[in-house]
């Protein structure tokens, strides 16, 4: 298959990312054989992550071997350019695990299935994640769960109010915190917890330094799980979540495996000791190819830190699958005041909720400068993209929505080549608040606007069962080279080269573990032309004073695909070569190449 556009090496990354290699003054190693007071070489290595941690170097690599470490990684220091970055990298071909959780051996059976574990206060240190309740703002529901979390053989169990029920039900947990002792009663059915792999969470976080600000920081290849932070909404003095740089610059998070975050599981957000109108001092993070899973608010999020971050090729599904607890900052992606943010190629599934938020990608709040492309969204239960009080520029190209549709009250939205299957557009209106927007591609505020919807533009989309037809006017709205399928109903503005067509497209759907596949058909409509995409068919949106263009400023054009083929025509949809019969978008969750370049936003 063709490398899709963010797949791209640049050469010259490539050559410094070698050059970075050349430099690195040593590699230590830890092993579950080895032993913290030794030399932390190959034949010597330490025992932990954290002792590496605190001893690791500019151009230093951390490569850890085989095995579960149950510890949080606070790394004492950065590197110092791309050539002296700190890595911190897994075993070629070996799973390591880092765990916010503890094993408990020492359960005691209480009949019917049920079993109880008493620990002393003093062993959760100064953090007892069953003593606290989640909490803040937004959290709509579910506010009586504990932030720590009970696991048999890696499933997790769900949380009781009341210590009868976990008898009466299997797979479940309840806990209660009595001066210096914390008891919790767990059904683990027939299963023998003291045998069996039966793990708490006890730890806020797993990667993730207490030190705001550091940057060049490569973390790849780990399996990160059982994080117990809190709610994380915007405006907490410290964002956490399973993995994190606390608002430092230049990390890359690749090829890991996030799994049960009781809250968030990347968390690129809010921290104190940085400048936050000075947007080169944070962000310009690479987060790709990960796995995310099972995070109980979000997969990521955060608050400013993802300005100038690329978010490309992850899979992140069962976003709240448990639906505990929610409320308005579920969402497998949530950014706030992020600038020049390029979210590519994520595979996003299964947001779930019992009322309030659960958005596939949601842009909430001073967001600028956004592109949104090649990503595949479905099986979320509110809008798959939800674009909330920004005032532009934001590009959605290429990407494959099916379900639920986009939900906006933003403005200078561009959605070009997309296939949106039974995805309605809610586009309305807020006035009762105020967001600020800043001088291009910096942080700087020029003033504040209420949210409503104006200067959208709907080019070479292919549109089925649902389409604009109840999308009223705005001022600056466009539509052009649209193809409305299966009952899809055009706009009532534009019409432009737009078609409606009854051909029944048989759209189907085919999942993998690690991917998913849509066929469909279009018929003769597939001879239809549209404009180009571009930067000169945009024009500069009158808010912002800019255009599509990319963080320096470079106008973009949406010449090539969702595969990343170059567009010779301009069918609709995000195939470059769109055929009357079957056609074929493929998702694979693919691991980062150790030479590959940063990608091209």
């Amino acid at each position: 298959m063709s490398a899709r556009p963010w797949m791209v090496s640049l050469a010259a990354w490539a050559a410094v990312l070698v050059g970075a290699a050349a430099a690195s003054a040593r590699e230590i190693h830890v092993a579950k054989t080895g032993d913290d007071a030794a030399a932390g070489d190959q034949t010597r290595p330490y025992l932990t992550i954290s002792k590496a941690a605190a001893a690791a170097q500019p151009g230093d690599t951390v490569t850890v071997h085989a095995g579960t470490y149950r510890e949080w990684v606070k790394p004492a220091r950065g590197g110092t350019s791309e050539q002296s970055r700190i890595t911190y990298r897994a075993a070629a071909g070996q799973e390591v695990l880092i765990k916010g959780s503890e094993r408990i051996t020492s359960w005691a059976p209480e009949g019917g299935g049920a079993w109880k574990a008493e620990l002393p206060n003093a062993f959760f240190g100064d953090y007892n994640p069953y003593a606290l309740t989640l909490s803040g703002g937004w959290l709509e529901y579910g506010q009586w769960h504990r932030r720590g979390d009970v696991y048999l053989n890696g499933e997790a169990l769900a949380e009781q109010q009341a210590p009868e029920a976990v008898k009466q039900r299997e797979g479940t947990w309840h806990c209660q915190v009595v001066q210096q002792t914390t008891i919790i009663r767990a059904n683990f059915g027939r299963a023998n917890p003291n045998r069996e792999l039966a793990e708490i969470n006890v730890r806020e976080s797993v990667f993730m330094p207490t030190e705001s600000g550091l940057k060049y920081i490569t973390v790849e290849g780990f399996h990160l799980m059982h994080s117990a932070e809190n709610w994380q909404p915007p405006g907490l003095a410290v964002q956490m979540g399973t993995i994190g740089p606390r608002m430092g610059k230049h990390w890359i998070i690749q090829n890991c495996r996030v799994t049960n975050a009781r809250c968030v599981g990347i968390v690129l957000g809010h921290a104190p000791g940085v400048d936050y109108d000075d947007i080169d001092a944070f962000g310009d993070h690479v987060v790709r190819r990960n796995w995310i899973r099972r995070c109980g608010e979000a997969g990521i999020a955060g608050q400013k830190g993802a300005t100038r971050c690329l978010i490309a090729g992850n899979l992140i599904e069962d976003t709240n699958y448990r639906k505990e607890f929610g409320g308005w900052e579920t969402a497998a992606i949530k950014f706030h005041e992020s600038v020049d943010t390029v979210i590519a190629g994520n595979l996003i599934r299964r947001v779930d909720h019992q009322s309030h938020g659960a958005f596939g990608i949601w842009m909430d709040w001073g967001n600028q400068g956004t592109r949104i492309t090649g990503n595949i969204i479905y099986d979320t239960k509110a809008a798959a993209v939800f674009l909330e009080m920004d005032h532009g520029p934001i590009l959605a190209d290429n990407n494959v929505l099916v379900g639920q549709g986009v939900r906006s009250n933003s403005e200078g939205t561009v959605f070009a080549h997309n296939l949106f299957a039974d995805c309605a557009f809610e586009m309305v209106s807020d006035t009762r608040r105020r967001s600020q927007y800043y001088r291009p591609h910096t942080r700087t505020t020029v003033d504040r606007k209420v949210g409503i919807p104006q200067d959208d533009k709907w080019y070479n989309n292919i549109f089925i069962r649902r389409g604009l037809e109840k999308v009223k006017e705005a001022s600056g709205y466009a539509s052009d080279g649209n193809l409305f399928l299966e009952g899809a109903g055009k706009s009532t503005f534009g019409d432009g080269r737009n078609v409606v067509d009854p051909f029944k497209t048989d759209l189907r759907r085919e999942e993998t573990p690690l991917g998913v596949t849509f066929t469909f058909a279009v018929g003769k409509a597939a001879g239809l032309r549209g404009p180009r995409v571009d930067a000169a068919l945009v024009g500069v949106l009158p808010t912002v004073g800019q255009t599509i263009e990319d963080r320096y400023g470079k106008a973009i054009s949406v010449d090539t695909d969702i595969h990343g083929l170059n567009r010779q025509e301009r069918v609709p949809g995000p195939l470059a070569g769109l055929k009357p019969e079957r056609n074929t978008i493929t998702w694979s969750l693919e691991p980062a190449r150790p030479d590959e370049g940063k990608p091209a936003p």
